[in-house]
């Protein structure tokens, strides 16, 4: 048997060896990486609607209905009705799209009977529903059930999970992720 005391270089298999570990690396930070910019993506859009949803419980406090109720129902618009209305006096500026560039979609006062689940008979002026149609902007189809409110609440655990709607019911997280956030989906 040969060797070679004086070897100058690799052979092919130590470089295939080598090339495969490195694109194994590659795609598993590829896909945590991914995982972790739709978290922030999420978490940011869970927080843009808390403080929205805190502008509407301030507003419907002073004023005994939630800005622009019965006329806002579907996507934010720069300057509708009800923009102005939380601008004027209790938002420096208005979230209008989540952080995957949809529009949030908002229900005020009587509107909010139009979204499943709610009925004109149990919604008051004062309500507001904020929606955000999640990383693929489509409804997910919840129906909001008033027995059991948390029913709606999900556990991220794969990147499907942020095509989920986060829905924000005044001031109350009613189908969100549980605990507020998610970690970092896997596959």
């Amino acid at each position: 048997m040969r060797i070679f005391k004086d070897r100058k270089g690799f052979t092919l298999i130590e470089i295939m060896v080598v090339v495969i570990i490195i694109g194994i690396l590659v795609s598993y930070f590829t896909i945590n990486t991914i995982g972790s910019t739709q978290s922030a993506k999420q978490t940011g859009t869970m927080r843009d609607i808390i403080t929205l949803a805190q502008a509407c419980q301030a507003y419907a406090a002073e004023n005994d209905e939630a800005p622009a109720a019965g006329v806002q129902e579907g996507p934010l618009q720069e300057g509708n009705a009800f923009v102005k209305a939380i601008i004027k006096k209790h938002m420096v500026s208005c979230p209008i799209e989540d952080k995957w560039g949809h529009p949030l979609q908002v229900y005020a006062g009587k509107s909010v009977s139009k979204y499943p689940g709610f009925s004109p008979e149990t919604v008051g002026d004062s309500d507001f529903l904020i929606v955000s149609l999640g990383k693929e902007g489509k409804p997910d189809n919840f129906v909001y059930n008033p027995e059991d409110p948390q029913a709606g609440m999900y556990k991220v655990e794969t990147n499907a999970d942020f095509n989920r709607n986060i829905i924000n019911y005044n001031g109350t997280w009613i189908h969100a992720p549980k605990s507020g956030g998610s970690a970092a989906a896997k596959k």
